[in-house]
């Protein structure tokens, strides 16, 4: 399969992800039905939101990620982070984390150079945590690039929020607050 099938794939499983939270079906009915594949790593034994078995090249380590329950903590406190959403802008549009600001798909080159412009003036060791939600933790194409252009950027403090399956069944359905 070529590259370009491949990123076709990857947009077709993100699209249906995004129709699928935004007239509430969970996506276990859509995996189920057949419409998008069984999440890679959940209901595996042994999977852990500290370990990628998917993705052993991950480019952060087990203390970069952050449950949705501590991301609401640290926003509580007196280090709030920079939170950013890297992902499609249909599923910012229809509920985000409040106080989030979208720069868009981390997965093109306009998304990753729109999240280079947003942080250059930013101190390095500035808290940022970086979330997309659009479709399985294993799955999503947003969240490395952008992770990675931080990181050559050099900035200290960067979270990963960890969302196995996506944004709707990971934040919204756990009753966690949202703003349109």
């Amino acid at each position: 399969m070529s590259k370009a099938d491949c990123a076709r794939a990857l947009g077709i499983v993100c699209l249906l992800a995004v129709v699928a939270v935004t007239v509430s079906i969970p996506l276990t009915a859509a995996r189920g039905g057949g419409l998008l594949p069984p999440a890679s790593g959940a209901g595996k034994p042994g999977f852990s939101p500290q370990k990628s078995p998917d993705h052993p090249g991950d480019p952060w380590m087990a203390g970069e990620l952050i449950t949705p329950e501590d991301l609401l903590k640290q926003m509580s406190g007196p280090d709030k982070p920079l939170v950013l959403h890297v992902g499609v802008p249909t599923l910012f549009k229809n509920g985000h984390i409040p106080g989030s600001k979208h720069i868009g798909q981390a997965s093109t080159p306009r998304g990753i150079e729109e999240v280079r412009r947003q942080v250059q003036d930013l101190p390095r060791n500035r808290l940022i945590v970086l979330y997309c939600g659009c479709c399985p933790w294993a799955d999503c194409p947003n969240i490395r690039p952008a992770f990675k252009a931080l990181l050559q950027m050099k900035f200290s403090r960067l979270r990963v929020l960890h969302l196995p399956n996506n944004f709707g069944e990971d934040w919204i359905r756990k009753g966690f607050s949202t703003e349109k």
